[in-house]
């Protein structure tokens, strides 16, 4: 993983803790559901294409 990706997931885990006051590790784990449930655009992301 690109430094400046882990730095950006880094800052948004610290950034939604703080607004939500939720523990880290529940942080993370909502963004992994968001990932999960935009499966398609990561796939098409990884095969060059845009997903709409």
């Amino acid at each position: 993983m690109p430094k400046s990706v882990a730095d950006a997931l880094a800052e948004v885990v610290e950034d939604l803790h703080y607004d939500t006051r939720q523990p880290k590790h529940e942080v993370l784990r909502a963004l992994v559901e968001v990932a999960l449930e935009h499966r398609g655009e990561a796939r098409a992301r990884l095969k060059g294409k845009r997903s709409h």
